[in-house]
This record gives C-alpha cells, sequence and structure tokens, in this order.
C-alpha cells in the first residue's frame, strides 16, 4: 500500500551542490548556475558500506572522514539549471529560491536541508534583515543593483517562510573544494546551463526531481526493433505528423553510409525503415515539438534525427526540459561528448537531398497498405507475402501456458544473410533470395527485443519486373508493424537458368 502524502511529510532530507559563473562569451556575458541534489528518508539506513561516491548524510564521501559520514539510501536525484540572469549574484540567489520553494510546497516530504555550495554570500543573505536591502548595499564586496535588490526581495519573502517552518538548513562551504562526483554532477549542470543561456530563452530557472532509478536508467519508450542511425520527419505539417494509418502512427527511419557526406546518397550501406505503432513514442513526439517550437522550416526541408544520440540517456532525462539547443538550423546537444557538442537535428538542405528519402518512405507505405489487405494466399496484386517467422524464432510453452519467443538456435551471433525461396512468374523454378541481417531485415539484437508471442517476420516480394523482383521484410506484433528494406541492394536480377532460356 503506498503511504499517503501526509505520511511521507519531513520524512526526507535534502543535499543540494550548487554553483554559479559568469563568463564572457563573445558579445554576451553569461550569467546562470547549476545544481546537483539527492534525497533520502530519514528513518532508511543505508546498507552499503563506506566507500568513495556513496551518498551519505553530508554528501557524497569523499575520503574526509572529519565529515558525519552515515550512509543513506537515496531517494531522488534533483537536476537544476538557471540560465541567463542580471549578474552571477541573482543567479545563486534564483536557484537558492527555487531549492527552499521545495520546502514550502503542499505536504512537502522535505525537512531539513544541506547545501553543499563555493557561495559563501548565501550565509550572509540568510541572516539579512529586509530594512538593509537597498542599492549600494554590500554582500561579499558586491554593491547590490535595482535588479539585485529585486530578486533578493522575492528570496527573503521564500527565506522567511522557509524559517517558520520546523525544518534546519546547514551550509556546507569547504565540501565544494573537495571534488566528488556531486561536484561534477553540479558542474554538469552548470554547462548545460551555460549553453542555454548562450543560445536559450532568458531568465530561465528548470528544476525536477525525479526517483533515482528513473535518473540512473531513463526509459525513453524508443521501440529497440527499429535498425537505424537516422530518424526522418517533416516539421511543417503537424497534422501529417500525427495522421494514422489503419490505426497506426508512421515514425520514418534510415541508416545512412559510414561516412556520410550528404543525405540521400543510395549505396549498399544505405537503408530505410518505418515503425508503424498503435502506442505514440512519446520521446520523438516531444522532440518534434521541440523542433517545431525552436527551428522555423518555411521551406518545407526533411528533418534528421541522429538516433545514436536521440536515444541516450541524457536525451531521455532532459527531454522535458531542454533536450537540446539551437545552432543555425541545428539542435544540438547541451551536454558536451567527445570534442564538441553532438547534433541531434538537423534540416536536411538542399531540399533535393532528402527526395530520395521521401519516395522510399512513401514506398513503404505502399507495403504496409498491401500487407493489410492481402489475399489468404498472402497475396495483393503484384506483392507476395513470404513467412519466414521460424527462421528467426522459436516459440515454447511453459508450465503455466504462456508461450514464450526466443532467437532461434540457428540465429547467432556469426548469421549474417537468411536463404529464402520465392516465386517469380516468369521464373520455372523457386528463386532463392538472400537477405542479409542489418540491411535487408533488422539486426540481431533488434530482433531479440521482441518479447510478443504473437510476432511474425515476412519477406515481402514485387515481381513487376518481368526479369527480376525486389524485395523488404516485414514484422509484425500484436502493437506494431516495422517494414524495412535496403536502399538499392534490394534488387534480385533472374539469371538464364530461372527464366528457362539457355546461355
Amino acid at each position: 500500500m503506498a503511504d499517503k502524502p501526509e505520511d511521507l511529510k519531513g520524512s526526507k532530507n535534502l543535499v543540494v551542490y550548487m554553483t554559479a559563473r559568469s563568463l564572457q562569451r563573445g558579445r554576451k556575458h553569461l550569467n546562470y548556475a547549476g545544481a546537483h541534489g539527492y534525497s533520502y528518508t530519514i528513518a532508511n539506513e543505508g546498507k552499503k558500506k563506506l566507500a568513495k561516491d556513496v551518498a551519505t548524510t553530508s554528501g557524497y564521501y569523499t575520503g574526509n572522514n572529519q565529515r558525519a559520514n552515515t550512509v543513506v539510501v537515496v531517494d531522488d536525484i534533483l537536476s537544476l539549471t538557471v540560465a541567463n540572469t542580471h549578474s552571477v549574484f541573482t543567479a545563486v540567489l534564483r536557484a537558492f529560491e527555487a531549492v527552499l520553494a521545495l520546502y514550502l510546497e503542499p505536504e512537502s516530504p522535505y525537512k531539513n536541508l544541506c547545501v553543499i555550495t563555493p557561495h559563501k554570500e548565501l550565509q550572509e543573505v540568510w541572516k539579512l534583515k529586509d530594512d538593509k536591502v537597498q542599492v549600494g548595499y554590500r554582500i561579499n564586496r558586491m554593491e547590490l543593483t535595482q535588479k539585485d535588490v529585486d530578486v533578493l526581495q522575492e528570496l527573503l519573502v521564500t527565506i522567511g517562510k522557509f524559517k517558520e517552518t520546523d525544518s534546519r538548513i546547514i551550509f556546507d562551504f569547504s565540501g565544494s573544494a573537495e571534488g566528488g562526483t556531486g561536484n561534477k554532477q553540479a558542474h554538469k549542470c552548470l554547462e548545460i546551463a551555460e549553453v542555454i543561456s548562450l543560445f536559450g530563452e532568458p531568465n530561465t530557472t528548470d528544476l525536477h526531481v525525479i526517483p533515482r532509478k528513473v535518473y540512473e536508467n531513463p526509459e525513453s519508450d524508443f521501440n529497440k526493433i527499429v535498425s537505424a542511425s537516422r530518424w526522418y520527419f517533416g516539421s511543417v505539417s503537424a497534422e501529417e505528423f500525427y495522421d494514422k494509418q489503419h490505426g497506426y502512427r508512421k515514425y520514418g527511419f534510415g541508416k545512412v553510409e559510414p561516412d556520410k557526406n550528404y543525405y540521400g546518397k543510395q549505396t549498399p550501406d544505405v537503408t530505410y525503415s518505418a515503425l508503424f505503432t498503435k502506442e505514440p513514442i512519446a520521446l520523438l513526439d516531444k522532440l518534434y515539438e521541440f523542433t517545431r517550437r525552436k527551428i522555423d522550416n518555411p521551406d518545407g526541408y526533411l528533418v534528421a534525427g541522429d538516433l545514436n544520440h536521440l536515444t541516450s540517456k541524457e536525451v531521455a532525462r532532459m527531454v522535458d526540459t531542454h533536450p537540446a539547443i539551437r545552432e543555425g538550423n541545428n539542435l544540438v546537444s547541451p551536454v558536451t561528448k567527445g570534442n564538441g557538442k553532438p547534433v541531434l537535428i538537423e534540416l536536411i538542405s538542399p531540399v533535393l537531398m532528402s527526395y530520395r528519402i521521401r519516395d522510399a518512405l512513401a514506398e513503404l507505405d505502399v507495403i504496409l497498405n498491401s500487407y493489410k489487405a492481402k489475399d489468404e494466399s498472402n497475396v495483393f496484386g503484384y506483392l507476395k507475402f513470404y513467412e519466414i517467422t521460424d527462421l528467426i524464432y522459436t516459440k515454447e510453452t511453459n508450465k503455466k501456458g504462456d508461450v514464450k519467443v526466443k532467437l532461434h538456435s540457428d540465429f547467432n551471433q556469426l548469421k549474417s544473410v537468411f536463404k529464402v525461396p520465392v516465386e517469380h512468374p516468369n521464373a520455372v523454378k523457386p528463386v532463392p533470395l538472400t537477405i542479409n541481417v542489418g540491411y535487408d531485415i533488422p539486426e540481431r539484437n533488434a530482433f531479440n527485443s521482441v518479447e510478443d508471442p504473437e510476432v511474425k517476420v515476412w519477406v515481402a516480394v514485387d515481381t513487376r519486373n518481368s526479369k527480376g523482383l525486389r524485395y523488404c521484410t516485414l514484422v509484425e506484433t500484436t502493437d506494431w508493424i516495422y517494414i524495412h528494406t535496403s536502399a538499392v541492394a534490394n534488387l534480385r536480377v533472374l539469371n538464364l537458368a530461372e527464366l528457362g532460356q539457355k546461355k
């Protein structure tokens, strides 16, 4: 039985690492703050041994045995960014006020607060009387401006309300110089705040408290059957993006050549695919809406999202706040990786580069329509569907009567191709198709992610050409259909023997 809100009131303490910075970037003078923290239930005794980076009542353990290093169980993780403030002083004030506000919410679960920060001015502010707050007053050798005074007065109101509660606060200034996980995570938030300040909206404060397990392993709800490196979509028409086909939402994907010079290049390494799903992918829908808000696209360019980054934990954690910032016609991650901030989403310019992609994805709509309209012989018009489920999966029924699906034992890590005999109206014998794993069909790990016992796998064969055929593959479960094809290597030309002709 879940605890009622009143049962949780005053049951948790909060430890917060907080830092701010002022920086000159070109003509811009940036002021921003970042904070990382964690909460723990007072009554829960930590079972971990005291070791480096283990959470304690006084912060993550760094080896300082002079502290009260009682190990705790982390419940939630706090992340905070404050961007584009008037001064570094006001950035600190905004961050501190956002944390204190958590204690003033109805049925707040928080009892005491520990703030680990290098900003000693907070202690002076904590003791400050309202009548001293005026322009020209000095705090930590800094003379207050009118904007500083305005923000400070707001904070003092919050401090007054906090002091009316039975919560206590501890300022730890030396802990900010000890390094460790807490200070590192706070500086990551600071880095994000810097990027938001450089490219984002002014005066933004974002504070999020999420369960530790969700923070460490955020669920992105991205379907792992997708074998692709890019997500393709049009950002002009929301109606088209949210439109349904046969009750499914469509998401278009593709894999570009390893050394991409431009989009739309057709090589054997390039693939296209489409996921038709009854349940929308919240991650992609949120990124779609974010893209529409941040990037104007009057010329109707196709948009490409880099799945290598979009499905990362960093994006999943930030998808509801600032998953990206604008840089020209691109959206880049606020989190640094390697030599820079990776591009998450880009407009495919010039527009001619995306025509082949649009055509290929439109052809997958035809495959879906044909699959839904196939007859009892699995034929619709010039398309015939051959089921190859037994080559991919085995299904077993356990003692409880539950059907479990797993990869066929022959489908091991070394398996690179499947041979599938198909028919052609002009062929005098079956035509063997070579289905390449990862090119004509999803990757092995993608198949391994499927748990639905109703899964079926098909090869769709197009016999319009009198001397050849084209093909793609289709995976169907109860909730979705995934169609996958090579960009150019999906043509099988019939040889003379198969056509019944002599050389």
